[in-house]
């Protein structure tokens, strides 16, 4: 994974941060629910592949409030109980 499509990750997952507590509609919660399946699949992917264990640890905690923030979507959306 290159290092631009990491920082465009973390760019990703801090407006999903800002809009979970800034408010956002539920609409843009929607297509951001949609885009963490995308990013979070990316994530795993990249995480097996790579042999830097430093960038393992990197996409792995991304990975992570990837996760904890889709499951916070989902429970606003209702999506899960």
């Amino acid at each position: 994974m290159e290092k631009v499509e990491v920082q465009q990750i973390a760019h990703f997952l801090s407006d999903v941060c800002e809009g979970i507590y800034g408010g956002d509609t539920i609409p843009t919660m929607q297509q951001q629910l949609a885009e963490f399946y995308r990013v979070i699949q990316r994530l795993m992917d990249a995480t097996f592949k790579t042999q830097d264990q430093d960038l393992k640890v990197l996409l792995a905690s991304l990975e992570y409030r990837a996760r904890q923030y889709k499951q916070t979507l989902e429970e606003r959306l209702g999506v899960r109980n």
